[in-house]
């Protein structure tokens, strides 16, 4: 396994999670004193022990609900380390569908009073979406670790918080690079030719070069690489938020959104049939048995996924981006702030808040985000581990150097996502031509603005 080079987190906070709201600036905020943060903490610890001694042994339960499929066979643990401090909690039912159901999922849930204690919701329009099912996190142990930044896009009104960042993802190509290795390449591409003249090396070898699962269109192609060409601008969320204006953006014209059509009409020559019929799981599964040398819409998730099919395999993969431009410097690898919050009527309000806390910042759960799923912790007060799974070293390294970004999903609204996706997916699968796309993907933003 790799080792970190660099385990200084604050540093790079502000050029990756929090670039998503400044588009472009890399400023890092001030946190509270370490003094008055640890005080603030020692006496909530005594409010909660005290709190806790007053209930019955197994007479708190508590749900929760995140779009982390990768987390419901590696949950157990984190229950059993919980309980062990905490002998009110009964049990604590969890569910992680896929991001493609989730918020169906939770609309149902909602409607039909069920609503988890706890469920994922991050920044953007989730958070104005959710804003009067939320309860307010402010007093939270973790709370006090955020920067302004942070609690910016965690609040509505600047502060009252009301989602909770726990940890970071990043994904867009895994690389095999025992295969990149048997045709001379010691490094993942960093521009897109360097990207086709791997492509050409590896066929040249026998090797497949690309594995593609885009069968669910609004996950893979809108939410994970649907924003890849808009966080290579220079404000990203700025030309986001004109585009969801439905000004007309002039996309044909657009070098980045045609440079993105470049990575499709490339990366298709290279690899499986019928892409848009491939789900993700038999395309993952495809590559952690080394069927092919690359599978993009992946990231640092995969890492326990990879221990459960294919050990080894960890030893020689590697986390890279989408390498859309010849400008090394403009190609962004995609990451993701997973937050997550507390239905304000639950029956345990209290004891769903001490829960998320102990998720967000415990021994336990720095060790299990990290050296287990592959995750970087959000809060620059939570070291980042000499044992981080090798995917997350490779999403820190590139967070270290500059070359991260916050996908653009949680600023999407909900309307637009499924349209989006139909458009990628017939562009993807060649039923539509590149003005046709332009035609297209305009239109739904039109369409969006003139009816909200």
């Amino acid at each position: 396994m790799k080792k970190c080079l660099a385990l200084t987190l604050a540093a790079v906070l502000a050029a990756s999670t929090l670039a998503g709201c400044g588009g472009g600036s890399t400023t890092t905020a001030e946190t509270t004193t370490a003094a008055a943060a640890s005080a603030a903490e020692s006496s909530a610890e005594t409010t909660e022990a005290a709190a806790a001694a007053e209930r019955e042994p197994g007479s708190v339960n508590l749900s929760i609900m995140l779009a982390l499929g990768q987390w419901t066979d590696n949950f157990d643990s984190v229950i059993e380390d919980y309980k062990k401090d905490n002998p009110q909690i009964g049990t604590i039912e969890y569910e992680f569908p896929s991001s493609s159901t989730y918020w169906d999922l939770l609309k149902g849930y909602l409607s039909a009073g069920t609503m988890p204690d706890i469920f994922g919701c991050g920044f953007g329009e989730q958070i104005e979406n959710w804003n009067e099912y939320l309860a307010d996190l402010s007093d939270l142990n973790a709370a006090a670790d955020l920067t302004d930044e942070q609690v910016a896009m965690c609040s509505l009104d600047g502060k009252t918080i009301q989602v909770m960042p726990m940890v970071m993802e990043g994904w867009g190509i895994l690389y095999n690079m025992k295969y990149l290795n048997q045709v001379g390449w010691e490094k993942t591409p960093e521009t897109i030719s360097e990207l086709e003249q791997l492509c050409k090396d590896l066929e040249a070898a026998g090797i497949q070069p690309f594995i593609h699962h885009y069968a669910e269109t609004s996950l893979s192609l809108t939410n994970h690489l649907g924003s890849t060409w808009i966080t290579v601008k220079d404000d990203p969320l700025g030309y986001f938020e004109e585009l969801k204006s439905g000004k007309d953006m002039n996309l044909a014209e657009d070098e980045d959104l045609n440079a993105m059509l470049d990575y499709y009409d490339l990366v298709l020559q290279y690899g499986n049939d019928d892409v848009i019929a491939t789900d993700k799981w038999t395309g993952r599964n495809s590559f952690f048995l080394e069927e092919g040398a690359m599978v993009d819409d992946e990231g640092s998730w995969e890492i326990p996924n990879i221990m459960d099919v294919n050990p080894d395999l960890a030893d020689h993969v590697v986390q890279g981006l989408v390498p859309i431009s010849d400008d090394a410097s403009k190609n962004k690898l995609q990451t993701a702030s997973i937050c997550a919050a507390v239905y304000k009527d639950s029956p345990e309000l209290e004891e769903a808040k001490k829960f998320l806390d102990y998720l967000t910042k415990s021994d336990y759960t720095a060790y299990w985000h990290q050296d287990v799923m592959g995750n970087i912790p959000c809060l620059s007060t939570v070291p980042v581990s000499e044992n981080l799974a090798c995917l997350g070293q490779d999403v820190f390294a590139l967070m270290q150097d500059g070359k991260t970004h916050e996908v653009m999903t949680p600023w999407t609204p909900d309307e637009v996502k499924d349209s989006l996706g139909e458009v990628w997916s017939l562009y993807v699968g060649k039923q539509i031509d590149r003005a046709q796309f332009f035609e297209q993907y305009q239109a739904v933003w039109t369409n969006y603005a003139a009816n909200k």
